[in-house]
């Protein structure tokens, strides 16, 4: 009995050590798995690590790149306005408005027209014109508005006087009221055109305004002068204080 007793222990001990043998070598391959997929894991986290290094990197380039973008626009913008306004300055041109569509040669017309219209508290003899011509537009049918005259000194005083003196007195020819402009470029044309729409809200409201060169509005509102830069500038202001009256 003894004996039987001592040989199944000695079988359960090797049926134990076969079993954890072969449960040892069954996982061996599981482990491996385990290991290379451990490895790959890594490998995904280094590379992760190094993609968001990278992309970090890129944003911050990029960050800057807009800012120094938005930076060099603003600075060529304000080069732009600033050779549209030296161009707008040392322009000699002048627009006359409403003189009747005839004379054959425009030079010798507007210049007598200038000494007799303005007279001799600026011109004492007829000015120096480099030319003179009628705007571009279709010439009208009779009883139509005449196109505006543009008018180019030799000498950019000329032209300021005439416009000074016309700003401060009443110009005629032949029983017409003659209006004096300075020839802007396109570029002014246009921006000082985008302040139409609040100018008209203002005139609608009765609210006094003028607009400066370049093109700056100037509000009169409640005895106190407000100066604007640009329209959005102007309608915020005309929707914040004025609208509400």
């Amino acid at each position: 009995m003894k004996q039987l007793v001592a040989e199944l222990a000695k079988q359960r001990a090797g049926l134990k050590d076969d079993v954890s043998h072969l449960i040892q070598e069954s996982l061996k391959p599981l482990e491996a798995a385990v290991g290379a997929l451990r490895d790959t894991v890594g490998s995904f986290q280094a590379r992760l690590v190094a993609t968001e290094t990278i992309a970090g990197e890129n944003f911050e380039r990029l960050t800057t790149a807009e800012a120094t973008i938005k930076a060099l626009q603003a600075q060529n913008q304000t080069l732009l306005d600033h050779v549209d306004d030296i161009e707008n300055r040392s322009r000699s041109n002048l627009r006359i408005v409403n003189i009747p569509e005839n004379g054959k040669d425009p030079v010798k017309f507007i210049a007598e027209l200038l000494v007799e219209c303005v007279g001799p508290d600026v011109f004492t003899e007829p000015p120096e014109l480099e030319r003179a011509h009628r705007s571009l537009a279709t010439k009208p049918k009779d009883g139509k508005p005449a196109r505006p005259f543009v008018v180019r000194f030799l000498r950019y005083q000329q032209r300021e006087a005439a416009l000074r003196w016309s700003r401060n007195h009443e110009v005629k020819f032949q029983g017409s009221p003659l209006r004096f402009y300075t020839d802007l470029s396109s570029a002014l044309v246009r921006k000082r055109a985008e302040y139409n729409g609040v100018k008209q809200a203002l005139y609608k409201k009765g609210v006094r305004f003028r607009l400066m060169h370049p093109a700056r509005l100037v509000v009169t509102f409640e005895a106190q002068t407000f100066t604007f830069d640009s329209p959005e500038e102007a309608q915020e202001f005309y929707k914040r204080r004025v609208a509400k009256e």
